[in-house]
């Protein structure tokens, strides 16, 4: 069995996991290189043929390869490893070099794929991803492109193509491993990459988490809007100077609540810039305060409490100190659709209410933070297209496997369907839901839609 591994960095690391697993399978292990590899403790140089196999009785593997400089090995001479491959049951090739670059452009003479291999494992890794080509990508000046380019999603698919084009003349199984995958979308994108589907089957919008809502003001307005945020899975913070108000018993939901002046309130502010701004402060006093730290801020939505005369006077005091009007037609005031809504609970209702209204108009994502910082392998099953009437829009996902259930595509009968189908999931697919008809009969719906659900296997390296 001869394995060459090529692609960018962590090619090291892999031909060492998989020597420790045939070592436990009792197999005898050679690794090597066919371009350089660093040497390493245990390293042979130069070695003859009795030398390796001394060290494989030893030890049931070796490393070896012949001299190169800056401290490295290169090929073994062809006869020894010849001599080699009829005596060991496992050759590990390091099969190409990127000096340690998560990206790899191979040129002309490259990958140096061992004729006899039974296998190719390319290895490559998301770590560039937003990162100029120049920075990442190892051998990127013979691609012609522009250095200063950011890493995306389709450019390192590009490069994977390109390496699978080069070696498809060896008729041999290949494997992709996919490194450096951190968070959920990552993870996703991984999965496609290593089945070698389409990238765009995803959109990395849908992978944004819930919108943060800071309340600047703690009254009763606040509990209510604090409440309902909560339910519609926002990460809320509220901000008062009044320790009797900024507390956790009329806030038991809140994410954090902070006992601060509002001349400081800024310091608690998320960086997201999906983030909702409330001033709801305790007699409007404080609401000119909050709104110039705010104004300028890169958020989803500001708004401000108050009748239009109050609001007027904010705006006048804001223009006689030099802010332009074209700046405080972003904000939402007075806040809230117009509902006629009078208590607290209705204004509560008419604040979220036009906070929806700008999330969903400007992202799609329904995702919970449950879902983002989910762990361990599973199944991440995402509604990639619908028609007609369905419970969930596109970009909702639910994550499966045999301990846990986290975030839903719907309900009924249709998610119990796609929940035996994660289970029963090995690859990347796809599988379309009808929910009208007869089958919605059979499905328990009566939406009279359709879903396209994409099943993607997440795996933790």
């Amino acid at each position: 069995m001869i394995i060459s591994v090529i692609g960018s960095g962590g090619k090291t690391t892999k031909i060492k996991q998989l020597k420790d697993q045939y070592l436990k399978e009792g197999k005898s292990v050679l690794m090597t290189t066919s371009t350089h590899m660093k040497i390493e403790e245990n390293t042979l140089v130069d070695p003859s043929y009795e030398e390796i196999i001394n060290e494989i009785k030893k030890h049931g593997y070796v490393h070896a390869g012949s001299k190169a400089k800056n401290q490295k090995i290169k090929a073994l001479d062809d006869e020894v490893l010849e001599k080699l491959k009829k005596e060991i049951d496992v050759i590990l090739i390091e099969a190409d070099g990127s000096h340690g670059l998560p990206l790899k452009y191979p040129r002309n003479h490259e990958p140096v794929v061992d004729k006899d291999s039974n296998e190719i494992i390319l290895i490559t890794s998301l770590k560039g991803l937003g990162k100029p080509v120049q920075d990442v990508v190892h051998g990127y000046q013979e691609m012609k492109v522009d250095g200063n380019q950011r890493v995306d999603s389709l450019f390192i698919q590009q490069l994977i193509n390109i390496y699978l084009k080069k070696i498809d003349k060896y008729n041999v199984p290949i494997k992709i491993q996919v490194n450096e995958a951190s968070s959920l979308y990552e993870k996703a994108l991984a999965s496609l990459l290593e089945d070698q589907k389409e990238v765009t089957l995803i959109n990395e919008e849908w992978f944004l988490p819930q919108p943060k809502l800071v309340i600047l003001g703690a009254g009763h307005v606040s509990q209510y809007v604090n409440k309902l945020a909560s339910m519609l899975d926002f990460y809320t913070i509220v901000i008062d100077e009044r320790k009797e108000f900024a507390c956790k018993e009329l806030f038991p939901e809140a994410n954090e609540i902070h006992c601060v002046s509002f001349d400081k309130a800024d310091s608690y502010f998320p960086k997201e810039t999906n983030t909702c701004y409330v001033i709801v402060t305790r007699g409007h006093k404080d609401d000119r305060l909050c709104l110039k730290k705010t104004l300028f801020l890169q958020s989803l939505y500001v708004g401000m409490i108050g009748s239009k005369k109050k609001v007027r006077q904010t705006y006048d005091a804001l223009l006689e100190e030099g802010y332009q009007q074209v700046e405080l037609d972003k904000v939402h005031a007075p806040i809230g659709l117009p509902i006629k809504a009078v208590t607290p609970a209705e204004i509560a209702v008419s604040i979220m209410s036009e906070i929806i209204a700008v999330k969903n108009e400007h992202q799609y994502s329904s995702i919970t933070n449950d879902l983002l910082e989910v762990q361990g392998d599973g199944v991440l099953c995402i509604i990639i297209d619908k028609k007609g009437s369905t419970p969930r829009t596109v970009g909702s996902m639910m994550f499966v496997n045999e301990k846990e259930l986290v975030g839903s595509i719907g309900g009924g009968r249709e998610e119990y369907q796609a929940i035996l189908d994660a289970k029963n999931c090995q690859k990347v697919m796809m599988k379309h839901y009808e929910l009208n008809n007869s089958e919605s009969a059979n499905l328990g719906m009566i939406c009279g839609g359709s879903n396209d659900v994409l099943f993607l296997p997440i795996k933790q390296h």
